[in-house]
């Protein structure tokens, strides 16, 4: 079989069928590319497994779901036998109603909901840069360098720049893939702290779009011209926002 980065994704998601999980694993044990593509993935879900919050219902609210749905059942079957055309008028109405409601609530708030997954996304990427040995590609503080280096391998070309002389010296850059396409990720220092910005083309409007904290790390995000950024660190807040004003110069 040939190298096929959605085949991985569905294998790990245990969406293959016997055979073809079986053709998958026997690629995976031959192809050197495809393995560290199979690793990169685990240990991305297992960061995010780490980081993302998980609730689970108390027993009590539970029960009540349990009983409202047996009640739910039982009110229909009644109707079905009595066939009392202004019930299915009223299911239906309601039907309606709860979709019509959810359409709205969805649209009120795709923003926010895309926003804290790919929020989750880069976090996930920023802490297994550092514990990992993917933080350069190409380590350089001269942006001159730094910059031709993404020259044909990305379709875009990032803005890089240079703090050192306010403190936030560039060491760096890397490529990684995100939100369905590879981003590049340039790499700063703030005293013996890395930041992480990572960068992609986009259609947003410029806007500063928000703030994230999680687990002692900080997150921001806004978008400039035709591109969306995203930084991150553990650095505080106030420092990571310096950071961005000084890119957005």
């Amino acid at each position: 079989m040939n190298c096929s980065r959605d085949l991985i994704e569905a294998y790990m998601d245990e969406e293959l069928d016997p055979g073809l999980r079986a053709a998958v694993e026997e690629h995976l044990a031959n192809c050197p590319a495809c393995s560290e593509e199979h690793s990169r993935f685990r240990e991305q879900k297992a960061s995010i497994r780490s980081i993302a919050p998980y609730y689970t219902a108390p027993a009590p609210l539970q029960q009540s779901v349990r009983e409202a749905l047996r009640r739910a059942v039982a009110s229909e079957s009644a109707a079905m036998r009595r066939n009392t055309p202004w019930r299915w008028l009223a299911i239906a109405a309601s039907i309606l109603l709860a979709i019509s409601v959810s359409w709205n609530v969805r649209r009120a708030q795709p923003r926010t909901a895309e926003n804290d997954l790919v929020a989750q996304n880069i976090l996930s990427d920023h802490i297994r840069s550092l514990i990992g040995t993917h933080l350069l590609d190409v380590p350089s503080s001269d942006r001159h360098t730094v910059k031709p280096w993404f020259n044909g391998k990305l379709d875009f070309s990032p803005q890089v720049k240079d703090f050192a002389a306010q403190g936030f010296p560039l060491i760096g850059g890397r490529i990684e893939y995100l939100t369905d396409r590879n981003v590049a990720a340039l790499v700063y220092h703030r005293r013996q702290h890395v930041i992480n910005l990572f960068t992609w083309p986009s259609s947003a409007p410029p806007v500063n779009e928000g703030s994230f904290s999680r687990n002692g790390y900080n997150l921001l995000h806004w978008t400039d011209a035709s591109m969306t950024y995203w930084a991150a660190s553990d650095i505080p807040m106030a420092e990571l926002q310096q950071f961005r004003d000084l890119y957005e110069k």
